[in-house]
Order: structure tokens, then sequence, then C-alpha cells
């Protein structure tokens, strides 16, 4: 039975619940609200019935909704719990195939990777009732488990390769579109003070100003954040798009295509710029590095002048605050780098906790610990800015090992993954999965100045949930071949 097939039958039997709650909501909501909201609400119910009677459709809109992030939320940062568009569309895309799943009696498909993360949440939420920062473990916590359940809908609803493909494009589209806005804010519009970013009142707020490094600058210097809550995040997030873009522009023909990925491109790669983050920039380097050493980006001459051309033209807009802390040389000595210095200590206290806990952990996502353990004026609330380090001290030998072996587990399916494709006759999704192992390769080389896993890697869970599918739908693979576009094997 087919994705096609299932809607054609016994729609009402999804769709009559929905639409009895949408209808109550609806006439509440107009009683009660301005006709804006009332509108507004009225087409945020047409899009939940459609997710629920198209499971396909709430994937693609999950997927879309990946780069939104802090603009989507509808609490502060500080909240116990977040309450975000991700997370509801997320939901509601799950809840649809569930259903489907249920009436349909469709194979539901979970995997080693799935039960080894699975265990690395148990441990996590263990944490919570020996831990001194009880809060930063239900946050952790409550953010594990969506991974979870979101790599659950990436391996499930994902079963086909135009699926995958087109993931990817809704994924990249809304990226492309908020960094134009970015641009536009960063340009024309006003920067904000850092802690105002978490706020609700600042959710359309893309910039702020940075002043990490006053003693050295001497002054405070602008960073782009966009729809994160803070530059690195967002400089990582777009990062990963990279090499899907250089993918895109490098197996499509149609003109059309390729302006349209080179132009997403570009737009990202001035987006990272304008985040004023040194280690973003050299990974963006390194990045590009790896598309040309595994043969992804492949230019002709008659193709590289005009992206010389716009390399160059993009280096004249560049902004002073930019050329001041990111490509002064000076500032990447230990002397006139704050950040650098201070993750020292950060990595040094992270150690000796690492000493003292190294079997159970101090809790998952416990940021009051660390701080007792530096020399001198600290923050209340920190962690070791070392993704490796912070999670072995956060839930211990065992936990780190489920972790990372999840995360090993999952590049070698996409390298065994593009083995088979490559092997096959099918060239879009070889490369494919090379795209998809430099994302990865970004996202592990930023984990060593930077606890990037602890953000909400959205972006690095859709690729990883792809990867595990193409390794599945492989030809030379165990399972259905890749035409196939059922969710019943």
């Amino acid at each position: 039975m087919s994705f096609r097939d299932s809607f054609r039958s016994r729609p009402a039997l999804l769709a009559g619940p929905g639409g009895l709650m949408a209808g109550t909501a609806l006439t509440l909501t107009a009683a009660s609200a301005s006709p804006l909201v009332a509108l507004a609400a009225a087409g945020g119910l047409a899009i939940a019935v459609a997710v629920t009677l198209f499971p396909v459709a709430g994937f693609l809109l999950t997927a879309a909704v990946i780069p939104v992030e802090r603009i989507g939320r509808l609490t502060s940062d500080a909240s116990m719990y977040t309450v975000s568009l991700m997370r509801i569309v997320g939901l509601l895309a799950l809840a649809s195939f569930l259903a489907h799943a249920l009436v349909r009696k469709w194979k539901l498909h979970f995997g080693a990777a799935f039960f080894v993360y699975a265990a690395y949440c148990a441990l996590g939420a263990l944490t919570i009732f020996y831990t001194s920062d009880r809060l930063g473990a239900a946050r952790g916590a409550s953010a594990t488990i969506g991974n979870l359940l979101f790599f659950f809908l990436v391996i499930n609803v994902a079963r086909s390769w135009r699926l995958a493909e087109g993931a990817v494009v809704a994924w990249l589209v809304v990226t492309a579109l908020i960094g134009a806005y970015t641009i536009y804010d960063w340009h024309l519009g006003r920067s904000v003070a850092e802690q105002e970013i978490g706020m609700t009142g600042e959710r359309l707020s893309t910039v702020f100003e940075d002043k990490s490094e006053w003693e050295a600058l001497g002054k405070s210097v602008a960073r782009a954040t966009g729809p994160t809550s803070h530059a690195a995040v967002y400089g990582i997030n777009l990062v990963m798009t990279l090499p899907f873009f250089v993918y895109f522009f490098r197996t499509r023909r149609r003109r059309l295509w390729k302006a349209a990925a080179a132009g997403g491109g570009l737009i990202a790669a001035y987006n990272i710029v304008l985040t004023n983050t040194r280690a973003t920039l050299l990974l963006a380097g390194v990045v590009i590095a790896l598309c040309l050493a595994r043969r992804l980006l492949k230019l002709t001459l008659a193709q590289l002048l005009p992206v010389a051309f716009a390399g160059a033209a993009l280096l004249a807009f560049i902004p002073g605050a930019v050329y001041e802390r990111v490509f002064d040389l000076s500032n990447y000595t230990y002397q006139r780098s704050g950040t650098y210095r201070i993750r020292l200590e950060y990595w040094n206290a992270g150690l000796a906790i690492a000493e003292e806990h190294w079997l159970t952990g101090i809790g998952l996502g416990n940021k009051n610990t660390i701080p007792r353990y530096l020399k001198g004026y600290g923050p209340e609330q920190t962690s070791v800015h070392n993704d490796y380090l912070q999670t072995f001290i956060e839930v211990g030998l065992i936990g780190w090992l489920c972790f990372f072996g999840f995360v090993g587990l999952i590049f070698w399916r996409s390298v065994r993954a593009a083995a088979r494709w490559r092997r096959g006759e099918a060239g879009a999704q070889y490369w494919f999965l090379i795209a998809c192992q430099i994302a990865m390769i970004a996202v592990l080389l930023d984990g060593l100045q930077v606890d990037v896993f602890h953000f909400p890697l959205k972006g690095w869970w859709l690729v990883a949930g792809l990867s595990c599918v193409m390794y599945r739908i492989a030809p030379a693979g165990r399972g259905a071949p890749e035409s196939v576009d059922a969710l019943k094997e």
C-alpha cells in the first residue's frame, strides 16, 4: 500500500476527529480574537488537516521549518520547556504517520542506530535524579527525546530517493530565504543587545552586538545570529547546507537549477561571513576544500569565472566589523583572542570534572558545575565549549560511548551507502551521500571548539536520518529497491 493509494481510501477515518477539533478551535478563535489572528488560525488549521491526511506533506513541512528555530518559538529561550513551530509541526507529522501506520498496518523502521541513541536518552534522563542542575537536565532530556522522535520520523516517512531529496530542497529553500532576510536586517535593520536575542519580543531580530572581546577590540562588534539564539549556532547550520548547494549545482543540468543552487550557496556563504565567527569561517573553508577533494565541486573554466567574480563582489560588501574580528590575523593569537583564552580555561575545568565523575557524569545539560572549577571570575553558567568533553562530563563513559557510537554508526552507514550507490548506475544518489558525509564531518570538527550537538541541530538529524534511508534503499543492500515509494513493504 503506497502513500498515494492510502490517501484515496477512508480519509474520513483520520480527518474526522481533526476536523471536529479544528472547527471548534476556529470558532473559539474567531469569537475572541481579531480577524487577522482568526485568519492565521484558519490557515494553521488547514495546514494541520492537510498534514493529518498526508504524512509526506507533514514530513516535508517539518524539513522546511528546520531553519526557522527562534523565529518560530512561542516561548523565550529561558523557559524550562520551549514550544516552537518545529515541535508543533514535527509532532503533528509524527502523529499523522503513526495514525496511518496503525490503520494501514505499515511496517515501522527502527534499526541499531535508533536503539543506541535511545539508550543515550535513557542514561541522560536518569541524570535528573543526581544532577546539581535539574532544570538543565530536564531541558537536555527533552531535547534528546525530540531528536529521537525526529530521527524516527525521517527514517520512517522518507522511504524513497525522491522524498529524501525533496526534504533537503525544502530545507535549503527556507535557509536561503532566511539568509536573504538576515542580509537585509544587517545592512538596513538594527542590531540588539546579546541578552535580548532570546526574548520573544525580538523574535525577528537577526543581528546582535557582541562584547565578548571588548578588551582586545575596544568595542562591541555586530554578529549575525539569523533565526537562532547565537551566531555560532547560525554558523554551523549554514555550513551544513553548503555541501548540498554544491550537490544541486553539480547534479542539475538545467541552468535555472544551477542558478538557484549558486544563488542559495552565495547567500549562505555571505551569512557565514556575517556571523563574524572565526571558527565558522575556517570551517566553511574546510567544507569547500572537502567538496573539491571529494570531487563534489567540479567547476569548468566557464563556471569558475562567474563564481570567482561573485566571490570578489561578495568581499567588497563585507562590513568593517567583520574585518576587525575575523580577518585581522592578530586576533588569532592567544594574547588578543579572549574567546580562545576562555576556552582553554573551560577545557582545563572540564578535564578536572571528567577525572572526578568519569563513570556517571554530572548530569545532562549541567552548566552549574563548570564555573566552580574556573580560576578567577567566570559566568554563573557555562559549558566547556567542546562537545566531546562536554558529553563525557555530562553522562560519563557509558553515555559517551552510546552517543558517539551512534554518531559513528550513522557516518558508517553513509559511507557504506555511498559505496553501494557508486557500484550502481545512479550518480545523483552517490553525490548526495558525499554531501551528507561532508556535512557530518563539519559538525564533528565544530565539536572541537563548541558543544555543537547540544545545539538545536535539526539539520544534522535530517542528514543522519536520510543517510540511514539511503543505506536501506541502496540497490546492493537489504530492503526495497530505489524506486520504492510505499510504506508497506
